[in-house]
């Protein structure tokens, strides 16, 4: 990268003081205005007509340039942000609207810094928004040296990762996890093409990345045989850990850890602990007989409340392939996730791995136009065993086992099954039948939801929607699909 060193210092000078303000840049005719929330850049805003938050809803297909000017007019009308407006009015939901905002942060400052924009003082205020992006210097710093579209030119020496530097606050594509992995021991280029698999110019580019954020140790020569000793996988400091989620106010176990909703997850926890005295249970699967009995907010407020033991490392994942939810629950984007790894079958697992506070999830990742092919493959079973090598508790969040057969698939991978009934909703008959067809050995118990509590504590009673998803045995109603932007390895 080729950016003036000055403007670099000043985005890690607001920063580092935690400033509250605008850092505006300016040339002849245009302004960037870059809004800072305790050092974090919160929203980039500009009058380049093609950087308008705008104009990423028609580039992404959320509207076309009439529905845009409506949503313009219903702003201006109600005196508020156009990601609020196009919220409110359903055109996206607001983990993909904090997607484009951080998108057109990057690309305004990036348009800044090439056109040699002049920079200002930092004028201090305080500003409200409706979504903040959240990002820091090096995150900042990260997606510039992406977009840098150069490429590490010392095939003939040899690197590796410099240092035990905690990354995990870098939003790591899979492919980079991949990699960083690799370089905990020397590898030279072509070696480390070799043994990721990874194409030779997307494999150089990442390097690059590496070297300009000052990751990479760069040796003269061949490592002796001693300090090529692989190494696990640094888990706690790359996995990628997500710090602006929109989490839904439906998971108390996160958000409210003393509410009485809350202590029956905890005492949910301890009777599977106290279960887990007597056998093994690491993989725990959590279903229902029916479809729109809560099962998915069971097991991530259950998972969040096994995470708060600090002698416990646990990940959930959206074994759902159908019809994702944890994705909407925790607030993050839907992948990358479990479609992804067991599609693409190059990556290792932990590039599939997230993170939210104590909690490591893997979201689905997408839908599946063969879901149960998938989630038989002998890929599925590895990525388990995995898991459950790396993790204390797994928690797996399966489909219900009525209409169809992922559950009893995913279910045969686990030590336990905890099953879902909806107080007033699931039928005697749908339960009956789900219990005829699993192994009896490994139900742990009934978990009762939606049920009336005594009136000196709080109601405790969630509503899961499968709505119209499941018909038979295929998808009788499609999520939106977009083609997801291509990243600087796929360009």
């Amino acid at each position: 990268m080729n950016y003036p060193q000055s403007i670099l210092d000043e985005f890690k000078r607001v920063e580092v003081q935690r400033k509250t303000g605008t850092l505006c840049f300016t040339n002849d005719s245009h302004s960037v205005v870059v809004s800072y929330r305790d050092g974090l850049i919160a929203a980039v805003s500009s009058n380049l007509d093609s950087h308008r938050l705008g104009q990423y809803f028609i580039k992404n297909e959320y509207l076309d340039d009439r529905r845009l000017s409506t949503l313009i007019r219903h702003t201006r009308r109600k005196g508020i942000r156009i990601g609020e407006a196009a919220v409110s009015n359903g055109i996206l939901d607001g983990i993909e609207l904090g997607e484009l905002v951080r998108r057109q942060a990057v690309q305004l400052i990036k348009a800044a810094l090439d056109g040699q924009f002049r920079v200002q003082s930092f004028t201090g205020s305080s500003q409200s928004f409706y979504y903040s992006a959240g990002i820091g210097f090096e995150h900042l710093f990260l997606e510039l040296a992406r977009a840098s579209a150069a490429h590490f030119n010392q095939d003939d020496r040899w690197v590796v990762i410099n240092g035990e530097r905690d990354l995990s606050h870098l939003p790591w594509y899979p492919e980079e996890l991949f990699v960083l992995g690799e370089l905990k021991a020397p590898h030279s280029v072509s070696s480390l093409c070799d043994a990721t698999g990874l194409e030779i110019n997307a494999l150089r580019s990442m390097l690059n990345v590496f070297d300009c954020l000052g990751l990479l140790q760069t040796l003269n020569a061949a490592p002796q045989t001693a300090l090529v000793k692989r190494t696990s996988f640094p888990i706690k400091q790359l996995i990628p850990e997500v710090t602006n989620p929109a989490v839904s106010e439906k998971l108390e176990a996160f958000r409210n850890q003393g509410s009485f909703i809350s202590e029956q997850f905890k005492n949910l926890k301890v009777h599977i602990t106290e279960a887990g005295s007597v056998k093994q249970l690491k993989t725990i699967t959590i279903s229902s007989a029916e479809v729109e009995d809560g099962k998915s907010l069971v097991s991530a407020n259950l998972a969040f409340s096994f995470s708060m033991d600090s002698n416990r490392r646990v990940v959930i994942v959206d074994c759902d392939l159908r019809r994702p939810s944890l994705n909407k629950y925790l607030g993050v984007p839907l992948g990358p996730g479990l479609l992804n790894y067991l599609e693409t079958g190059s990556l290792a697992p932990h590039c599939y791995i997230r993170r939210l506070q104590n909690l490591y999830f893997v979201t689905a990742g997408g839908i599946a136009e063969k879901p149960v092919e998938l989630l038989s493959s002998a890929r599925m079973k590895a990525f388990v065993e995995y898991l459950s090598s790396e993790f204390d508790i797994v928690i797996l969040d399966a489909p219900p086992f009525a209409p169809i057969s992922d559950a009893r698939l995913i279910s045969s991978l686990s030590d336990g099954l905890v099953m879902i009934v909806r107080m007033g909703k699931t039928a005697f008959s749908s339960l009956k039948n789900a219990f005829r067809v699993v192994d009896k050995n490994k139900v742990l118990g009934v978990v009762l939801n939606d049920v009336q509590a005594m009136p000196f504590h709080s109601h405790y009673g969630y509503s899961y929607s499968y709505g119209t998803y499941y018909s038979g045995y295929q998808l009788a109603e499609k999520t939106r699909a977009r083609i997801p932007e291509k990243t600087y390895l796929e360009s």
